[in-house]
């Protein structure tokens, strides 16, 4: 089976998808029955080089039309698609994003399979109706992501949480939608449970969506803790945020803020190495593969009840959960995580053990037999 994969982010590592989309090149070496290309505009030509299975898609989008870049990608990814068609006979078509191949499903000869990751699109509806660009955005977004998952052969979600939403907001049949936990490769990762707890307390917030992320939530918590010194390290949001994300913390005199925009993964493992607590209370959470670097690592996470999260942090045994942008439920997490050593190293220990079950082997194979299935009735 030849498998073409299309992700607009690829070479910065701020997510679960785009770790995922660096993890599948392994499906070449590991299922040599099997060939795998990804097309990314997200490449550096340094790296490029090195990258055997890596095609770059150069997108150039005019200044006046960058608010319809979403959508002109559709078509930018979907011609360069077809001109590797030309040297690799590909048999299915896979998007990191359903909403991005929303073209190829409806045009393209092959099958077609979409990945939805998250569920922001999801949440925007009559009932909580706001005449705002974000609410705007999310809604026409949502009807192409709905459209897309109606034409792609099949839908893949990243939890049971989320495996369910989708079903039940786009009324599609239960087989249509199916779930693949995204892991990562546990080898080579130093699991440390001892952190240090000096002073200052070193927290870590990874989120490129710091919104989402609830980073406003985490700085009204800090600030209810005078008693403690905090460096917070912020990987994730674009420089263009970054003012904003600095005045979150302005008259907090107990945090000291170090904002470090988009990294590569060997510095959020770095980070993760060094920082005491790993804390993004997201509002909406499909999954959170972020969540399971942090426990490979042995770092205190403390994260939010909602969606797919539990999943991961297995109800609480592996970390803290709070009610989501409950400033009181954070504060009393955090200062119970800062005081509680014994119950740290307990939770990390669990939190090791819980994530062996996320086998990085098994998610390559269910992904290529996901794919199978659909090639197979084409």
């Amino acid at each position: 089976m030849k498998i073409v994969f299309c992700t607009n982010a690829f070479e910065n590592v701020t997510n679960g998808p785009v770790r995922f989309a660096n993890s599948i090149l392994e499906i070449n070496e590991r299922f040599p029955e099997h060939e795998l290309r990804i097309l990314t505009e997200d490449v550096s030509d340094e790296r490029l080089a090195s990258l055997r299975y890596v095609h770059k898609v150069p997108v150039k989008i005019p200044r006046l039309l960058k608010p319809l870049g979403q959508i002109l990608r559709w078509f930018i990814y979907y011609r360069h698609v077809k001109a590797l068609e030309k040297s690799f006979e590909f048999d299915v078509l896979v998007y990191i994003n359903s909403f991005n191949g929303t073209w190829a499903s409806l045009v393209s000869e092959k099958p077609t399979v979409g990945m939805i990751n998250d569920e922001k699109n999801m949440l925007a509806h009559w009932g909580n109706f706001e005449w705002k660009s974000l609410w705007l955005k999310r809604f026409m977004f949502q009807q192409f992501e709905r459209l897309s998952a109606q034409k792609h052969k099949l839908v893949i979600a990243n939890s049971e949480f989320l495996q369910e939403r989708i079903r039940q907001t786009y009324q599609l049949p239960a087989p249509k939608v199916t779930k693949l936990y995204k892991t990562i490769p546990l080898d080579g990762i130093e699991f440390n449970p001892q952190r240090a707890f000096g002073s200052p307390i070193k927290v870590l917030f990874v989120k490129a969506d710091y919104l989402v992320g609830q980073l406003p939530l985490v700085a009204a918590a800090l600030k209810n803790l005078p008693q403690y010194s905090f460096l917070l390290t912020v990987i994730g949001p674009e420089p263009w945020f970054a003012s904003q994300v600095r005045s979150f913390f302005e008259n907090i005199s107990n945090v000291q803020l170090d904002y470090q925009g988009p990294q590569p993964q060997a510095r959020v493992y770095e980070a993760l190495r060094s920082h005491d607590i790993f804390c993004v209370p997201s509002y909406t959470e499909a999954f959170g593969v972020a969540n399971i670097e942090a426990l490979a690592h042995g770092i205190s996470v403390v994260s939010s009840r909602v969606g797919g999260i539990p999943e991961v942090v297995d109800n609480g045994n592996n970390g803290w959960l709070i009610e989501s942008g409950n400033v009181e439920s954070l504060t009393t997490a955090l200062v119970e995580c800062i005081e509680s050593p014994q119950l740290r190293l307990k939770k990390a220990e669990n939190g090791r053990k819980f994530i062996q079950k996320f086998s990085k082997d098994e998610m390559l194979r269910n992904f290529v037999q996901m794919l199978e299935s659909v090639v197979n009735v084409h």
